[in-house]
This record gives C-alpha cells, sequence and structure tokens, in this order.
C-alpha cells in the first residue's frame, strides 16, 4: 500500500485558474531560485541536472576522489507542509492575496479509498501538494528551494536538484575532508527534513565514490543508519561508473532498444501495420529518443576521459 498514491479529482475551471495563479507566481519569482534546481522551470530538463553532477564527478585532477550521495525522500510530495509552503511563497515576495488564494486552494482536502464496493470514511489532508494538480510542483520546489540555500553555504559541496531528486558531491584528494564535507550535508538535508516534516529514506539513499577502486572506504550516516555503497547508480535515467567509460549504462541503453526495435517489427507487420509513411514516427519515439537521451552528458563524460 506504501507504494499507491492518491490523484486529486480537480475540476477544468479550477486547473484554469491554477494556471492563471501559478504563471503570476513563477513570474515574480523565477529569477530568485537556486540555479541547481532544474525541475518544473522553463526551459529546463533532467539533462541540467545530469551536466551538474557528472561535470562535478568528472572534472577532478589526479589524485582525487569524488564522492556523490543520491538522495531518496519518502513520499515528498505527499509529505510537505503547508505551513511552510507559505512561509515560503512570502520569503519570495509572492502578492498577499495569491499566497491566501493558495492556502485556501490547499486546505480542506480530504481523500477516501475503495477497495472493491468498500468506500473508507474521509480521510482529511494536513500535509503535501495535490498529485495531478497545475501548482503542485510549482509548490514544491519553492518549498525545497531553502534546503538549496543552506546546501550552497557548505564549502567543498556541490549538489543538483530535479524536484525532490536530490545529488550531493564533493571531490579532494583527501578522503577525510570528502567525509567530512558529506556528512554535514546529510546532516543540514536530515535537519532540514525534519524542519519541514518531510523524511529521508535511509535505506534507499546511496553513495558512490568514483576514482577508486576499492570499496567501502566511506562511512556516512542518515540518522543512525549507514548508507549503502553502489558501484554502478543511475541518476534520471544514466548509469554512471565509478572508472572511466560508459559500458554499462550503453548495455542498457542498447538492450532497451533492441527490444523496442522487435516491438516495431511486429507494429511493421505487411498485414495490419499503418502506413509505411508513419513508421519513422514509432522509430524516432520508441527506439532513437531512447538512444539520444542525455547525450550531451554523454560526449561530456566522453570528452573529459
Amino acid at each position: 500500500m506504501a507504494s499507491f498514491r492518491p490523484v486529486a479529482l480537480i475540476s477544468t475551471l479550477c486547473k484554469l485558474m491554477e494556471r492563471i495563479v501559478a504563471r503570476r507566481v513563477r513570474d515574480g519569482m523565477e529569477d530568485k531560485l537556486q540555479p541547481q534546481q532544474a525541475g518544473f522551470r522553463p526551459v529546463r530538463s533532467t539533462l541540467d541536472t545530469l551536466m551538474q553532477v557528472t561535470s562535478a564527478v568528472r572534472r577532478r585532477r589526479d589524485g582525487e576522489k569524488t564522492a556523490a550521495v543520491f538522495m531518496d525522500c519518502a513520499r515528498a510530495f505527499d509529505s510537505v507542509d503547508h505551513g511552510c509552503i507559505v512561509k515560503a511563497l512570502m520569503s519570495f515576495g509572492v502578492e498577499e492575496h495569491l499566497v491566501a488564494w493558495i492556502a485556501d486552494f490547499l486546505q480542506g482536502r480530504t481523500a477516501q479509498v475503495r477497495v472493491n464496493n468498500t468506500l473508507s470514511d474521509d480521510i482529511r489532508l494536513t500535509r503535501g501538494v495535490p498529485q495531478g494538480s497545475v501548482l503542485g510542483p510549482l509548490l514544491f520546489i519553492v518549498t525545497v528551494d531553502s534546503l538549496s540555500k543552506r546546501l550552497n553555504c557548505i564549502p567543498g559541496l556541490q549538489h543538483g536538484f530535479f524536484a525532490d531528486d536530490l545529488t550531493i558531491v564533493c571531490k579532494s584528494a583527501d578522503r577525510s575532508a570528502i567525509q567530512k564535507a558529506i556528512q554535514h550535508g546529510l546532516d543540514c538535508i536530515t535537519r532540514w527534513s525534519e524542519e519541514h516534516y518531510m523524511e529521508v529514506s535511509a535505506e534507499k539513499t546511496e553513495y558512490t565514490l568514483f576514482g577508486a577502486r576499492e570499496t567501502n572506504l566511506l562511512s556516512r550516516k542518515v540518522g543512525e543508519t549507514v548508507l549503502k555503497e553502489v558501484r554502478t547508480p543511475k541518476l534520471l535515467g544514466l548509469t554512471m561508473q565509478p572508472h572511466k567509460g560508459l559500458s554499462k549504462h550503453v548495455q542498457g541503453v542498447k538492450a532497451a532498444a533492441d527490444a523496442r526495435l522487435l516491438q516495431l517489427r511486429e507494429v511493421a507487420s505487411p498485414e495490419w501495420s499503418p502506413d509505411r509513411d508513419k513508421l519513422p514516427a514509432f522509430y524516432l519515439a520508441l527506439v532513437r529518443a531512447k538512444v539520444c537521451y542525455g547525450m550531451a552528458s554523454l560526449w561530456f563524460v566522453i570528452s573529459a576521459e
């Protein structure tokens, strides 16, 4: 049941109002958001975060090692506190009447669960942004912007955000300096999460030490839980490696592309296929899009090595 998420049933008129309010809010604060956040922003995508993280990981001098921690926040969009959202909006200087409208939009929501023909009692929702709403993603990135500001104050620590996907990175020739900066960052994230009634999933948070052949060289904790080390972490669809090369990512992409080509071959049967001039559109959407995803960051990794 923990993997299920409620979807808000929002009227068309309400979504129209959300778009109007979202545009007013975004116009006044877009240039104030921290540059590390690439999620749900105009002319930004996962590629921005991939470039931030891969450049931090790969640009290191001889003898330097880079540690990257891939954070996991449990039910982030469902946990963010309404009061914290309002405070964040006010800190950005959003007009009071817009803040009041958003606060009223968030409050008084209820949910029900249907199992077969049985409907549960109403459950009052006091936290979280409505799943499927127009404003929800914007309100979330506004709230987590304060965490990005705190992380920017930690010497030697870099980070990249895509919505609730957070990666912190530190590089140094001194392993103890890496451990200190990474732990400082983890403690900062834990404190911020507690202040905002959110929870870091320590069991799903992982780290990788790039440039080191040995394993278990770091011992970092989230609370009382020791982080798990992984050798081939996956960030926003890109499989990374602790050493040079992208063989793991290439193998995974090739396998996925081959599977989609087989599916396309079935669709292209002369007995029931669409017009031949429409088949290239299937190829572009199903195969080439998969192969070319994140290509700029891949070329950066290759050129850096």
